[in-house]
């Protein structure tokens, strides 16, 4: 299978398509010529809630935008290089070495000089890190063997046939000679349980869920799998490779539909519910089973008490 890709245009997109060179800033705000949204989006709808998705949505002209964490920060960055992505020198600057704080005038106005530039600064332990993370993963016998080469950069936009809303998905890797996809993430830890709590807590499997859906929409292809690639931030980086069951992308996918469903009626009513939804308000509210076990059971201890001390 060969990609063809279409190289971004300046303005705004206005057919489906597999795109090249849409940078990362514009793939996340607004590129088409009508509401768009990724997973990670639609992943917070179906989680939190509509209004968790609004305060920091590019639709929104009161926008918030969060400071990024430091782990964040260390995420996209090792993102972009491990990828080998080109954007990687566009977006990232590492603090020269003549500076060893920020504490000096000279190293304040130098970091101001890049943040404006739109560049964000790592230090210098921060890029050791993400070598010692690429020689973990350049170590592991999937990895050499090809399950993250493909096609990088790209990105997958077409609109949803019920609602009209653009879709976005942007694989780590396209892959050119299968439908077996990839996707690379950095983690705290490859445990087992933490590994299958994190696709719980983060559904990647919606993720993979909407990759399936463009790959169709776009390509024209079936996706076979979609293989999760974890690598630890900290030493040793551990590498562990597992893929999503089928089944459990297959139940995403009415979780996505779910998520796009509620998304366009609120583009179209213009309100954001929070997690109790619309109409939550003076609900009764009371006890769970648990407390209300627990408290007829200490009621039942305390008057046990009384008669004994009687």
């Amino acid at each position: 299978m060969l990609v063809e890709a279409t190289p971004a245009p300046d303005g705004v997109i206005t057919s489906k398509g597999c795109y090249v060179d849409l940078d990362i800033e514009r793939y996340h705000g607004q590129c088409t010529d009508g509401p768009s949204i990724s997973s990670s989006g639609l992943r917070t709808i179906f989680i939190d809630s509509p209004a968790h998705y609004w305060v920091g949505s590019h639709l929104n002209p009161d926008r918030v935008d969060e400071p990024q964490s430091e782990a964040l920060i260390l995420g996209r960055a090792a993102h972009h290089l491990l990828l080998g992505e080109k954007e990687f020198g566009r977006l990232f600057v590492v603090r020269p070495d003549k500076f060893d704080s920020w504490r000096s005038n000279e190293a304040k106005a130098w970091k101001a000089e890049q943040e404006e530039a739109g560049m964000t600064v790592l230090l210098p332990g921060q890029i050791e890190t993400i070598r010692g993370m690429r020689a973990s993963l350049q170590a592991h016998p999937l990895i050499a063997g090809g399950i993250l080469d493909g096609a990088i950069e790209h990105s997958l936009l077409w609109q949803d046939e019920e609602t009209g809303i653009w879709l976005k998905a942007r694989p780590d890797a396209i892959p050119t000679a299968s439908g077996d996809f990839a996707d690379l993430k950095t983690a705290a830890s490859v445990a087992p349980e933490d590994l299958s709590r994190a696709v719980s807590d983060r559904r990647l499997d919606m993720q993979a869920a909407l990759v399936k859906w463009g790959a169709k929409a776009v390509l024209g292809i079936d996706m076979n799998d979609f293989a999760l690639v974890f690598v630890e931030k900290a030493p040793p980086h551990c590498v562990e490779v597992r893929v999503i069951r089928p089944d459990d992308i297959a139940e995403a996918e009415g979780d996505l539909r779910a998520a796009l469903r509620l998304f366009a009626k609120c583009l179209k009513t213009k309100t954001w519910p929070g997690p109790g939804g619309s109409l939550s308000d003076l609900a009764p509210i009371g006890l769970s089973d648990f407390a209300r076990r627990r408290a007829a059971d200490r009621r039942a201890f305390i008057q046990q008490e009384l008669v004994h001390a009687a």
